[in-house]
């Protein structure tokens, strides 16, 4: 990822909405530029054009002046269409005369190599405070006030106010606009290799403009992972919610280095952390993400999770419950008085149940299908659904007017019962047109392919519950940057130092003493067994592997003979290292599970905390929770929720539950330190935290310290 060169952060938001709502807009270029000129007249664009070539008289119909230093003005808005080093020199001619922004069509630049990285510092260096997008993009299509950078015809929207997509894909960026789904938009921007504007520039902007509902963002990656965060929270207490759809998911893994942490900590699951703090709700396929952008659009949330859903087909309920229950959603049965009520409306055949099977009878019955759906939606539910398809309009009009009087239907219940409805169809393409403008007409949400809508109603309610948490003042902590110079080189500490310097943030150990081989026996004498032996040794990260732990040592005996023992394996796996130090500590006996906690730095995103299954099921399971820091005790709680072994510590089978305050209590120490200890710290692995039961708290039997330098 490129740096960010800072600049005048408020003079180029100015030039970003000076941008977005051009008064008069430069053509710079040979035919790209006529066509963008062709596409911005046909958008309806009534503010002034100016076009700029040093030979041509004019273009598509503009008066051509021959340089950039010609404009009778400082053009709010400049497509530029002209090779790599021209476009570099006519950016420092637009920034030194005040306008507003550019779209740098041109390749060539970053994505090119070393030639391409030299020619982005000049891009860099000449754009000031001029709002740049791209270079290698598409540009931008305003919605609003048509004043299109953008040079491939698209089509018109119904309406000035939507979803503005910010996308790394300008042949996505086509795409999208060429969308059948009704999804209103606002502005679509191809931010191409995002050289000056980046993410969080765009998402600054856009929430100050009245006619954004919703902020879409297609990316590879995020280039400043502390400022997109900044400016993600700020779009959330402006009630702007975002939806992010990311390509390149899948995972090369982490280099491991001398612990477990790293291969447990890859850059796809950070993604998916960073999000799930963030409130950004996630899309994995093109459609979704459209209907995600569409629903947030509309702007209709759900209360909580708790659905009921109505079709005429046992089939379609099934596929409904199925994708319900994958979206988390729950389908709880109606009240006895529910079912009461509906089962007095159904013919004889029939029975009321949550996914409700209305019957083929009652199809476009809307005075039948009113107070069945009002009666449904009256208690217990959050939301509703229908789900239905619509015929092929070649079929003729009186086809879709059963479909027409089932959606008034379920409008009517929804809006006599405050409680949001959809309209969902089987097959994504089974929703025209003039049904789609009907349901969002009728106020409720058009939903187009079953398999996705579900999703898209799961994703609607946990927005609506980060919302409340927003609302109610708790705000996600913002993560930590990482450093920006980390001194090159490793030091590992011993399991000895590294458990002083996590002690003395609060972790938990066992009260064991570093001695020497001759003084072991008196060692013995003042603790009571069981014993662990272990080496000690900052060249011996892996004890274990080198047969450098001993455990369940009965008394002085025995832990001199493992000593001894020990001292022969260390030299046969590691030559010419002299074991001559060891650690002897009392056994931890009564666990009921063993969790790592580790911290390792990612120099993108910054401390990264681990939580996992550990000791033995570190490699076995390769269970594991990830957060950033700082984390907050909640976001802690919850990641120790999610692991696949928290049943062990939950009172599986009858067991005790665990420690759970403090084993909570024991990572936090864990990531005070890593944070206070940023700008050296390389690595952290505490593993095992052996958790006792509920009371007596836990214990670090182990852990490991890499400093930089």
């Amino acid at each position: 990822m490129l740096a960010k060169v800072e600049t005048s952060r408020s003079a180029r938001q100015l030039n970003i909405t000076r941008l977005l709502n051009p008064r008069h807009i430069a053509f710079i270029g040979g035919d790209r530029a006529g066509w963008a000129i062709k596409v911005c007249r046909a958008a309806g664009y009534a503010g002034e054009m100016y076009a700029i070539h040093p030979r041509k008289d004019e273009i598509e119909g503009v008066a051509c002046v021959r340089q950039v230093t010609d404009l009778p003005v400082a053009p709010d808005a400049t497509f530029i269409s002209v090779p790599a080093d021209s476009t570099v020199e006519i950016v420092g001619q637009l920034a030194k005369m005040g306008a507003g922004g550019a779209v740098c069509y041109a390749s060539g630049f970053a994505e090119l190599g070393e030639i391409g990285r030299r020619r982005n510092e000049k891009l860099l260096a000449a754009a000031g405070d001029l709002a740049v997008v791209g270079p290698n993009c598409f540009g931008i299509i305003n919605y609003v006030n048509h004043g299109s950078l953008w040079s491939v015809p698209y089509l018109g929207s119904k309406t000035t106010r939507g979803a503005t997509v910010i996308g790394q894909s300008g042949n996505l960026c086509i795409n999208l606009s060429m969308n059948q789904r009704q999804v209103p938009f606002s502005y679509i921007i191809s931010a191409g290799n995002q050289a000056v504007l980046g993410f969080e520039d765009y998402i600054e902007a856009l929430i100050e403009d009245p006619n954004v509902t919703a902020i879409g963002i297609f990316m590879e990656g995020i280039r400043d992972i502390a400022a997109f965060s900044a400016a993600c929270l700020k779009a959330h207490a402006r009630k702007i919610p975002l939806a992010a759809f990311r390509v390149g998911v899948s995972d090369l893994g982490a280099k491991v280095a001398a612990s477990h942490t790293s291969s447990l900590a890859g850059q796809n699951e950070l993604y998916d952390t960073l999000f799930e703090r963030l409130g950004i709700q996630t899309a994995n396929s093109v459609p979704r993400f459209l209907e995600l952008l569409k629903a947030l659009s509309i702007g209709i949330l759900p209360k909580g999770r708790r659905l009921t859903v109505f079709s005429s087909s046992g089939g379609d309920n099934g596929m409904a419950a199925d994708f319900a229950s994958a979206a988390k959603l729950e389908l709880p049965e109606p009240t006895k008085a529910q079912t009461d009520a509906v089962n007095a409306l159904l013919p004889d055949y029939g029975s009321t149940s949550n996914p409700l099977d209305f019957t083929a009878g009652y199809w476009g019955q809307e005075e039948l299908l009113t107070p069945m759906f009002t009666h449904m939606l009256s208690t217990g539910y959050d939301m509703g659904a229908l789900v239905i398809d619509h015929p092929r309009p070649e079929l003729g009009p009186d086809m879709g007017k059963p479909m027409q009087a089932m959606v008034r239907a379920m409008a009517k219940a929804s809006r006599a019962t405050g409680i949001p409805g959809a309209v969902a169809c089987v097959s994504s393409e089974s929703m025209p047109e003039p049904m789609r403008q009907q349901v969002i007409e009728e106020g409720l949400i058009p939903l187009q392919g079953v398999h996705d809508a579900f999703a898209v109603l799961g994703h609607l309610a946990s927005y609506e519950a980060f919302r409340r948490r927003i609302d109610a003042g708790d705000l996600p902590l913002p993560p930590a940057a990482p450093p920006k110079n980390i001194p090159a080189g490793r030091r590992i500490l011993d399991e000895g130092k590294s458990k002083t310097r996590l002690v003395a943030y609060g972790l938990p150990v066992p009260a064991g003493c570093e001695v020497a081989l001759a003084d072991l026996r008196w060692a013995v004498e003042a603790m009571r067994g069981p014993f662990v032996l272990k080496a000690l040794s900052a060249d011996l990260p892996h004890k274990t592997d080198a047969g450098g732990v001993a455990l369940n040592l009965a008394d002085a005996a025995a832990v001199v003979a493992a000593a001894e023992e020990m001292r022969r394996r260390v030299a046969a796996y590691k030559p010419g290292l002299q074991l001559d130090r060891f650690l002897l500590e009392p056994m931890v006996q009564d666990s009921l599970a063993e969790v790592l906690v580790g911290v390792t730095i990612d120099p993108h995103f910054g401390p990264v905390l681990v939580i996992g299954a550990g000791g033995i099921l570190v490699e076995l399971l390769r269970d594991a929770s990830r957060l950033l820091l700082p984390a907050s005790r909640q976001e802690i709680e919850m990641a120790i929720c999610r692991l696949k072994t928290f049943p062990l510590l939950d009172g599986f089978r009858g067991r005790p539950k665990a420690d759970l305050p403090a084993l909570v209590e024991a990572i936090e120490a864990v990531a005070r330190y890593a944070v206070d200890h940023i700008d050296k710290t390389v690595e952290i692995d505490v593993n095992p935290i052996m958790v006792l039961p509920k009371g007596r708290g836990v214990v670090a039997a182990d852990a490991l310290i890499v400093e930089a330098g």
